[in-house]
């Protein structure tokens, strides 16, 4: 008979002759590799089940929160001999997409290596924290691990299972959870059991109060063109036209803003060369607020940018919070110059993650800019912004789960600041993300 308790036990010693050749093998692909997978998977639940919210934009918050619930339950209770191994199928199933962006360069076999990283880092992380079997420690692991950031990368954050759940998403209310299990765990205090259930009722978000969506008519389009087509300089004209074509649609339907996806324009928009774009994009404008992705040069280095065309002038305002690794490499320059060296790819050194996040102006509204990773990052939402406009060019991963868990942080910390996000996105769906309990996620592009 199959017996879930084995998976959880605290007893570290195999149960079997593991100097017999044959249960030597049996006993690694159990124990470092079916339940670790399956444990991991179970501990994945809450961000895969935002796969059926992401493609049907509809979500159930109870179920949700018991899959929260069974999520975490897993991380306390996990037994120690599966840690190290559970830890690197967690990495796995989080993050096994960050190296697809490399298949449009030289060293497109760091598709493989850069996942095998990942899941040995997250593989040590998870170990560490899971090294006693102590409950009091793994609770206090489990609540503080969302502040480890790997190299500057925040994208694993326990608490932002929350997010489509009943539950609260503040610390108080997760640690309120996490206490909650624990106290089921403990052998020990079977009386406190039933009681500590009533815990989790403190950690319930009963605010039915819902923050409204501006009246401003805005238009998030959605596009999808491949990584390849876009940067390829014979489509120039055919995306300029295209892009052309989203903004007079939305000026016909009676758009008030529209927004088109991070570099949108794949050119520096700012020079010379591209004057007649920019004039087009002015003329435009005197009809229509137009926000859309491009890059900038200033005469020292060339930025990802958000431009905001309107009455015939712009403003911009340049992406600040890099995505490590991806756009800046977070370690001593010499070292950069090493691995553009041995992989063939530009990285880049500068650091702006002490900037102050900026905001953009259009129609009535105050929006903070995000160009994609920013919106996954506490820094952008300093002060408790209201609003906020959202680009990104996710075709880079696609396909993958990186849109679900990007939609998942999002949702995360619009909750947690109370921030309206505004999504205009290249390669995964745009919508709109409200800290709403209901679903705002809502799909409106062309």
């Amino acid at each position: 008979m199959f017996n879930i308790r084995k998976f959880f036990t605290r007893d570290n010693k195999p149960k079997i002759n593991i100097f017999n050749a044959e249960n030597k093998i049996r006993y690694i692909i159990k124990n470092w590799l079916f339940i670790p997978f399956i444990l991991a998977f179970i501990f994945s639940l809450p961000l895969y089940a935002n796969f059926y919210t992401y493609l049907n934009e509809e979500y159930f918050p109870y179920i949700n929160a018991i899959l929260v619930l069974i999520s975490l339950f897993t991380y306390l209770n996990i037994n120690k001999r599966f840690a190290f191994s559970f830890g690197f199928f967690i990495g796995l199933f989080w993050f096994y997409w960050i190296g697809l962006s490399f298949r449009y360069t030289n060293s497109a076999y760091l598709v493989y290596v850069i996942p095998i990283i990942v899941g040995i880092i997250y593989a040590i992380l998870i170990w560490l924290a899971l090294f006693f079997n102590n409950i009091i420690f793994r609770a206090i692991t489990l609540s503080l691990i969302g502040y480890v950031t790997i190299f500057g990368f925040d994208w694993f954050i326990p608490d932002a299972m929350l997010s489509f759940s009943i539950f609260k998403v503040d610390k108080i209310s997760f640690i309120i959870i996490v206490a909650t299990l624990s106290i089921i765990s403990i052998k020990q205090i079977k009386l406190l059991r039933f009681l500590a259930i009533f815990l989790l009722f403190f950690a319930i978000d009963f605010d039915i109060k819902k923050i409204r969506i501006p009246n401003e008519k805005i238009l998030l389009t959605q596009t999808n063109i491949q990584q390849k087509e876009k940067w390829a300089g014979n489509n120039l004209d055919k995306i300029v036209q295209y892009n052309i074509s989203l903004i007079e649609n939305a000026i016909n339907d009676g758009y008030s803003i529209v927004v088109l996806p991070e570099t949108a324009f794949p050119i520096i928009l700012n020079t010379s060369i591209y004057e007649n774009i920019v004039d087009e994009l002015k003329e435009l404008s005197t009809k229509i607020t137009i926000i859309v992705g491009a890059q900038r040069y200033d005469g020292f280095g060339v930025y990802n940018t958000t431009y905001v065309f309107n009455n015939k002038h712009y403003q911009f305002a340049d992406k600040i919070f890099l995505a490590p690794f991806g756009e800046y490499m977070p370690i001593p320059g010499f070292i950069a110059d090493f691995f553009s060296k041995i992989f063939n790819i530009r990285y880049s050194t500068f650091d702006t993650q002490d900037k102050e996040p900026i905001n953009i102006f259009a129609g009535n509204l105050i929006f903070r800019n995000a160009i994609c990773y920013e919106a996954t990052t506490k820094k952008a939402y300093k002060d408790n912004p209201k609003y906020m406009m959202l680009i990104s060019n996710n075709i880079w991963f696609k396909p993958s789960n990186e849109p679900i868990l990007q939609m998942m942080l999002i949702k995360y910390y619009s909750r947690l600041h109370k921030t309206i996000v505004f999504h205009s996105a290249n390669g995964s769906k745009s919508g709109i993300i409200t800290p709403n309990m209901n679903l705002d996620f809502r799909v409106n592009g062309i």
